[in-house]
């Protein structure tokens, strides 16, 4: 299968909301306590469309998942479940090949759902989702000090664009696909033995700071040479070091090519829940029980384009909130707002010898839905909080 993307989905989805529901956001001071100091119990009470039961109205204790999560009703988190059976049924139709959903809602699971021949320990791949772990890492090496800013010269990072024009393209260029390196297509660049050396040498052909296109799975590539250089790391090692410790997340695995360079433009494979972590951290403004893992500052900067409607810093635009996408519509769709965090990810096969070298036949499958919208999806799962 040869990997292909967009390269235009500036407006792919406006997600309106139907409602928002206003509570405390409340954190714990305590480390590896796995959920926040305990709220008086909420009364339930009936939604006014006539939910088919009782739906707590809040006030909601925020918990922390520790290595397993927690489990409670949507109605108990203040959602009705019929909307959310709905975007189930939308989401499993027969053609839409969707393997795992999963509802997060103040820290709980309220729903997941698997295919029948998958369950929550089965793996799923992000695709183009990796870009905003790449952002993430981005800032994190930011927030400890082994980046200047986003005004620092890329060349700091790959000497071989010293002394020449491609000196002027800044962080800041890569990270809102604004270099003007030409563009490689995506099919192109995944089937390349050495995805590092062919994205740096891309000819300049505009003047740094020019969006000429919207969409560049290269520059992404290169973000990940400037994890290595400046954390001294691969971007997979500090991703582990510096997330998954803390974040309990022990499931990731990020693919590389034949050179041992991590595709951080793709390919990050993992089980569902260890997804739903990371999107859980940016709902929580980069805090994790306690600690502060990524900055409040970058989760701010790195998600305003995506709330402005406009990519940016590797999220997407979804209404009130931001997303990471991928391929064949793998989804972590996070709405701070309502401590929201929304997945879906395909059926997915790793081809070849099982490892997670780009090489050979070693490579990912996964299937185009016949009838998914993501737009439609998520909105499906907002009429849970209809009023």
């Amino acid at each position: 299968m040869s990997y292909w993307h967009l390269h235009s989905m500036n407006n792919v989805f406006a997600v309106k909301k139907l409602i928002v529901i206003l509570f405390s956001f409340i954190l714990s001071a305590c480390g590896g306590s796995g959920s926040s100091p305990t709220l008086p119990t909420p009364t339930p009470t009936p939604t006014p469309t006539g939910c088919s039961v009782a739906v707590t109205t809040g006030p909601f204790a925020l918990a922390w998942p520790a290595q397993s999560w927690e489990f409670r009703s949507p109605a108990s988190q203040g959602m009705c479940p019929d909307g959310i059976s709905d975007a189930m049924t939308y989401a499993f139709t027969s053609g839409n090949d969707t393997g795992a959903v999963l509802v997060i809602r103040n820290g709980y699971i309220v729903a997941e759902e698997y295919s029948s021949d998958r369950m929550w320990s089965s793996l799923v791949t992000s695709w183009s989702v990796a870009k905003s772990f790449t952002s993430a890492l981005i800032g994190r090496a930011i927030d400890d000090g082994y980046i200047q800013n986003l005004e620092q010269s890329v060349s700091d990072f790959i000497p071989s664009w010293q002394d020449s024009q491609k000196a002027d393209i800044t962080l800041d260029h890569l990270m809102t696909i604004s270099t003007a390196l030409e563009l490689i297509d995506g099919g192109v660049l995944y089937n390349t033995e050495d995805q590092l050396q062919i994205s740096i040498d891309r000819a300049l052909i505009g003047t740094p700071g020019e969006k000429l296109y919207n969409y560049s799975n290269a520059d992404v590539m290169l973000a990940g040479e400037v994890i290595k250089v400046a954390t001294g790391v691969k971007a997979s090692t500090y991703l582990d070091n510096v997330l998954n410790t803390d974040l309990q997340a022990s499931t990731f695995e990020w693919w590389t090519d034949s050179k041992d360079h991590d595709l951080t433009y793709c390919c990050l494979d993992g089980i569902p829940r260890d997804f739903a972590r990371f999107g859980l951290l940016y709902s929580r403004e980069g805090q994790w029980d306690g600690s502060t893992i990524v900055s409040k500052e970058w989760v701010d900067t790195s998600t305003a384009p995506a709330l402005s409607n406009t990519y940016g810093y590797y999220w997407w635009p979804a209404g009130d909130g931001f997303t990471a996408l991928g391929l064949h519509d793998q989804i972590v769709a996070v709405f701070p707002a309502d401590d929201l965090i929304v997945l879906r990810f395909g059926r997915y096969t790793r081809l070849g010898d099982g490892s997670t070298v780009r090489t050979g036949n070693n490579s990912h499958s996964t299937v185009e839905p016949e009838n998914f919208d993501t737009g439609t999806f998520l909105n499906l799962i907002y009429t849970a909080f209809e009023d």
